[in-house]
């Protein structure tokens, strides 16, 4: 029965990670209908600012909204230049082909300018465990899922009650008709492309002192994430957490109980079994006519 509940709550914490790493995915294809490969490079970007901050002398914790930071700019940059020019109205084709090529650009970059070692990033929650009536909980596996909740809280409030919020839903359901009246769509847009892309950053300066930080570290979880924001219905919020607490769940029960060799295959056919029977996911809404 111990094993039973650590398995549980090692689940839920490995989920609330991978909540984090879906969120800005579903934002920015929930608003932009634009299919993220670069969501990877992003969160190796916020992974590299921390080791770099960290590096110049700056704590840890400071250096996770500085990281974002850094990370939001360099987003901004590539909206402003790229995405904007060449993905906006194009479908959700024409961005695979453009984004996977930014990833592996931002990744080159990475390469040429750092080096493709792995790094170790510290932090001061080091590889302490937490007992909490005697089951053990990694110190910083905590800090992710503290962070991971309030940052979907706090996403979700913000969409659901603030002006732009509001007008990003709106845009996310007919960006003509929000153009029409009066919102302004290009801004939002990139805005809710900045949000996507510091989520991830935030994702990978959070988990990088778990795995080090090394250029293709978004590889893994960019995939997780795919799986996550299809189970839990692409451009929805609280399905992201729902599929991510699904798929971390799973995994945690399948490595306990059955085999960590075939643990990478299980999200698939999650996928599979879900979209089966929920086409739109489990708490996706099915597609308005955008037009």
């Amino acid at each position: 029965m111990d094993l039973l509940v650590q398995t549980i709550i090692n689940g839920l914490i490995l989920g609330s990670g991978y909540a984090l790493v879906a969120v800005g995915l579903t934002i920015i294809f929930g608003t932009l209908h634009i299919v993220n490969f670069a969501h990877g490079a992003f969160f190796a970007l916020g992974a590299y600012a921390v080791l770099q901050l960290e590096n110049a002398g700056i704590p840890y914790l400071l250096c996770i909204p500085l990281a974002v930071i850094v990370v939001a700019i360099i987003g901004f940059v590539l909206e402003l230049t790229i995405v904007q020019r060449a993905l906006y109205d194009r479908g959700e084709h024409g961005s695979i082909i453009i984004t996977f090529a930014l990833s592996q650009a931002i990744v080159a970059a990475i390469v040429l300018v750092i080096g493709p070692d792995p790094l170790p990033v510290k932090s001061p929650f080091g590889q302490t465990a937490i007992s909490v009536f005697g089951f053990f909980i990694s110190a910083q596996r905590l800090f992710i899922a503290g962070t991971s909740i309030a940052v979907l809280m706090g996403f979700s409030l913000w969409l659901r009650y603030s002006i732009k919020g509001q007008q990003i839903l709106a845009i996310s359901q007919n960006p003509k008709g929000a153009l029409y009246s009066g919102i302004n769509v290009p801004r939002l847009r990139a805005l809710s492309f900045l949000l996507g892309v510091s989520a991830a950053g935030l994702a990978g300066g959070l988990i990088a002192p778990l795995i080090s930080a090394f250029p293709t570290m978004g590889d893994a979880n960019v995939i997780v994430a795919f799986t996550v924001v299809i189970l839990g219905g692409l451009g929805s919020i609280g399905g992201a957490l729902l599929g991510a607490l699904v798929i971390g769940l799973a995994n945690s029960m399948f490595e306990t109980y059955v085999s960590v060799s075939w643990t990478p295959a299980l999200g698939w056919i999650l996928v599979i079994f879900v979209l089966l029977f929920w086409p739109q996911g489990l708490l996706g809404r099915p597609e308005l006519n955008r037009h």
